[in-house]
């Protein structure tokens, strides 16, 4: 069934700590049928589409971590873009991680649940192999911005309110959840879902995501094995249509691309898909459509290297032409004059060039995770295995360069001349920011290597309007908790630094 189909209709019930959904495994005389148990499962999603969830609640610290800036006044979140000490207590990101529990809340009701209900082994591998997936990903999401994390298990409900558990904790638990996932899909040899389950993880997905997990865990071994699962499948593949695969993946045409493992599939309808690209668009330009949330740096525009495709499908300025409401039009300073950067976002803004009228949602799915992320990852697993990395940044890796170059040349078009022999860990830092601008993985990237603080130093208000800022890789390794999450829990949660909290300890 349709993931959007069936998101909206159980009750919501609010507890303090982490907003999980109260009463123990949801709504009492409901999970009966096969069709009920569905049903939750679809539920567990609804807080992604949300407007705090990968609407814009991903956005708010992707400033720090995507190359851009908050373009409107919201102070709390850009506090944290900057390291700034903030409270938390308000804005994108306090949202955000009420939702994000929100999804752990359901799928943990789903997984407490279909052992009890009758279905055949397919769905009930399938059903279980996704919420195992939902917790795994959802988690690490929130690992990434947090570190260690408090978890919520359904075999112990009335356990709502509890300590973070270490980083290392953290991570153990978030493979087990992948680990179970796929053994599920395997079960099922789940390598692609049905038509109707378009956007929902497989095994590829799981795969994927465990190895994006080790390389976040230093585990470049296990990374390499996890990443080459999926690729040695033959179930995947990049986009390559019209020798611009890039931009056919990021349309309406190729959104659905089996490059993308696991997506949110949207209808172009209020509550029924995220709000993405309105909340990128220029206000001027779509005629007070487009939100302007956030804009775009000079310095991502610069990272692009000549003739790179990649570019224009990301982001515009002056000069460029776009294809918006049925024509092409030179765009001018004037038509983004509230971009404060001077620039766009446009990665997720496709859908607008189908529509012949100005309209306030564009129905454009959002890819949560693709294969050109898998590939490189396996890349870096092959560089990081023959002591490359930040400390020998310069040392080619002929192992890396047939995952690295798959990506790499495909965002030349196709031109073979543009392949790299033995990639760098360099060139591995510079391809993963231009392949996965927007897509929640910059400042992650940078504060795993180490790099942060030189990186983010190094800016300078030609190329970034906050100027150098200055990321203390202690303090800052990790955002803070929400203050009020905080004191729901009368301070059994702590925030960092704090030692295993932040580090692998």
């Amino acid at each position: 069934m349709k993931l959007y189909k069936l998101i909206f209709f159980l009750p919501l019930f609010v507890l303090s700590s982490c907003d999980l959904d109260r009463e123990p495994f949801g709504v009492s005389n409901f999970w009966n049928s096969e069709a009920d148990v569905w049903l939750g499962l679809n539920a567990a999603y609804e807080p992604f589409y949300n407007e705090e969830g990968f609407g814009r609640g991903h956005f708010w610290t992707g400033p720090a971590s995507d190359d851009m800036v908050i373009n409107r006044n919201k102070n709390d979140d850009d506090q944290l873009t900057k390291f700034i000490a903030t409270s938390n207590a308000s804005g994108g990101q306090f949202s955000n991680w009420q939702l994000m529990y929100r999804t752990i809340r359901r799928a943990n009701d789903v997984m407490a649940n279909t052992p009890n209900v009758t279905m055949s082994d397919k769905s009930r591998d399938l059903i279980m192999g996704e919420a195992n997936f939902l917790c795994a990903y959802t988690y690490f999401y929130l690992a990434k911005r947090y570190g260690g994390l408090p978890f919520y298990d359904w075999q112990k409900p009335l356990e709502i309110n509890k300590p973070r558990e270490t980083k290392t904790e953290t991570y153990i638990r978030i493979e087990a959840y992948l680990k179970e996932a796929i053994a599920r899909f395997e079960a099922q040899g789940a390598w692609t879902r049905d038509k109707d389950a378009l956007g929902r993880p497989n095994l590829g997905a799981a795969y994927g995501l465990l190895a994006k997990v080790y390389a976040h865990w230093g585990k470049y071994a296990e990374a390499k094995a996890a990443a080459e699962k999926v690729i040695n499948s033959g179930k995947y593949s990049l986009n390559k249509a019209n020798n611009n695969g890039y931009a056919n993946l990021f349309s309406l045409a190729g959104e659905k691309h089996d490059e993308v493992l696991f997506n949110l599939v949207n209808k172009g309808v209020r509550n029924q898909g995220t709000v993405t690209s309105v909340i990128l668009l220029s206000g001027t330009l779509s005629g007070g459509t487009g939100w302007y949330y956030f804009a775009p740096t000079k310095s991502l525009y610069n990272a692009f290297a000549e003739g790179d495709l990649r570019r224009e499908v990301t982001m515009v300025g002056a000069g460029d032409t776009i294809h918006y409401l049925g024509k092409e039009t030179v765009l001018t300073s004037e038509m983004i004059n509230d971009m404060t950067t001077g620039y766009m976002c446009t990665k997720y803004g496709a859908a607008y060039n189908e529509l012949t009228a100005w309209d306030w949602e564009t129905g454009a799915d959002v890819p949560l995770l693709r294969y050109s992320d898998v590939l490189l990852i396996h890349a870096e697993a092959e560089i990081f295995l023959a002591g490359g990395g930040p400390t020998n940044r310069t040392k080619g890796v002929a192992a890396a360069a047939s995952s690295f170059n798959e990506v790499h040349v495909r965002a030349f078009g196709g031109n073979l001349s543009k392949a790299i022999a033995a990639p760098t860990f360099d060139d591995l830092v510079k391809e993963r920011r231009c392949e996965l601008a927007y897509e929640d993985e910059r400042h992650y990237d940078l504060v795993r290597w180490g790099i942060a603080k030189e990186v983010y130093a190094a800016e300078t208000t030609a190329t970034d309007p906050r100027g150098p800022r200055n990321f203390d890789p202690v303090k800052n390794a990790h955002f803070p908790i929400p203050q009020k999450e905080i004191e729901n829990t009368d301070y059994l949660l702590v925030n960092n630094p704090k030692p295993g909290y932040s580090t692998f300890e």
